[in-house]
């Protein structure tokens, strides 16, 4: 018996339900025909070796192991298939849909070795019917990093391409907004605000 990842995470997810979905995501395999309790201690057994704190891994025996995996199929977001010898666990699109969640809330840029000495300005002009959405995104940008530069204009000092597309694709408002990256001279307050 035994657990292959398809798929290594960056991040480290906040619960059980968040590591199972996350592992369903990646196409879990366990090395064994499907029963309740051989999957459960499976996915016990892989999660334990990869725990960060020891009051997390306490919380992982199998009756809650068992608990959220019920749960998870019960609320349609992963299915559990036998295919030959082996138990494959994945994902529905209900679950896809709350996969993208997880990535959203805990969505960061990586931060580089070096600074490339250059800035990401990005500007957006949301309507006011879809203030939640502009809300939202403002709160999204400083959990990031980003500061405001000046009105509906912010900056940040990374390449950041990418987590502003996934997060303009989730929130549906990629047509409001443009990213540039620009040199900016004089900007020594700009280095003191990000501690460059």
């Amino acid at each position: 018996m035994g657990c292959i990842i398809s798929k290594v995470f960056n991040g480290s997810p906040k619960s059980l339900t968040q590591w199972i979905i996350l592992l369903a995501a990646a196409g879990i395999i366990l090395t064994s025909p499907y029963g309740g309790k051989v999957v459960t201690r499976a996915l016990r057994e892989y999660l334990q070796k990869r725990a960060r704190n020891k009051e997390w891994e306490k919380t992982l025996d199998t009756q809650n192991v068992s608990r959220a995996l019920y749960a998870l199929r019960k609320r349609k977001q992963i299915k559990i298939e036998v295919r030959g010898n082996k138990t494959v666990i994945r994902l529905t699109e209900r679950g896809r849909k709350r996969k993208l969640e997880y990535e959203y809330e805990n969505i960061k840029v990586p931060e580089p070795e070096a600074w490339d000495k250059k800035w990401r300005l990005l500007m957006f002009d949301i309507p006011d019917e879809a203030k939640l959405i502009r809300d939202n995104f403002r709160l999204k940008l400083k959990n990031i990093g980003f500061m405001p530069f000046q009105k509906s204009v912010w900056i940040y000092p990374y390449p950041c391409e990418d987590e502003i597309d996934f997060v303009t694709e989730y929130l549906r408002i990629g047509r409001y907004l443009t990213l540039l990256t620009v040199r900016i001279e004089n900007d020594s307050p700009l280095k003191e605000k990000f501690s460059l």
